[in-house]
């Protein structure tokens, strides 16, 4: 259709991840396609936060994803909570620029409102500013995700630029740029909680993925 007609006169195309590349062969795309990450321009991103790398860490676990299906939120909420229960020093932080949190998948709302009126640990942050999120990822311990579908994302660019650690699910494009001993088995709670206990236990930043991100923007430029 129109996309292929398009990629017809496309001097290449520049994406995220071999996944996504793969996907974009299979259908039908001709032209040259260069695996750059998602560009990013790590010293302006930086800039949005002074001082940040002076800040402190805290016992808090970020959650930046939306809450939307292939995002899989209901997983988050029982790893959060079981999390909670055997880990009472720490909190849970779900994220969010918008006035309220939104969801296309049915009754998600509702179990995280409730979640955090039964756990008040369980923290439901609305309205952040730039500058408010980047302290989150600067100052928590980790950064969870459970994603069902990315080619590597803002989230992680982001989170890992600002010294978070991360734990990811070994799914999809994840293990391109995850450390294999921070990605737990997909739809399996007792190994995500095994797997942020372990990077809790031996905290490490992960800043090659925003280097590479940003080497991806210039390479972009470049091509």
């Amino acid at each position: 259709g129109f996309e292929l007609g398009l990629d017809k006169r496309m001097t290449g195309i520049f994406i995220g991840s071999t996944v996504h590349k793969e996907q974009l062969r299979e259908a039908g795309f001709t032209a040259p396609i260069h695996v750059v990450s998602l560009p990013i321009h790590k010293q302006a991103t930086l800039s949005k936060l002074p001082g940040y790398n002076s800040l402190d860490k805290k016992d808090v676990v970020v959650y930046s994803s939306r809450l939307d299906k292939e995002k899989n939120p209901f997983f988050m909420m029982e790893v959060a909570k079981e999390f909670l229960e055997s880990n009472p020093g720490f909190e849970w932080h779900v994220t969010t620029s918008g006035k309220e949190f939104r969801s296309m998948l049915p009754g998600v709302i509702n179990a995280l409102t409730a979640l955090s009126i039964e756990e008040p640990r369980f923290k439901l942050l609305k309205g952040l500013t730039k500058e408010e999120y980047y302290t989150e990822l600067a100052t928590c311990k980790i950064q969870f995700n459970s994603s069902l579908q990315d080619y590597v994302s803002w989230t992680v660019i982001e989170a890992t630029a600002f010294g978070a650690d991360i734990v990811y699910p070994n799914f999809r494009s994840f293990p391109e740029f995850v450390d294999q001993d921070r990605m737990y088995k997909p739809f399996d709670v007792k190994s995500a909680i095994d797997t942020i206990h372990n990077a809790l236990d031996k905290q490490k930043s992960h800043y090659d993925i925003v280097d590479i991100s940003d080497l991806g923007r210039r390479m972009e430029g470049y091509i």
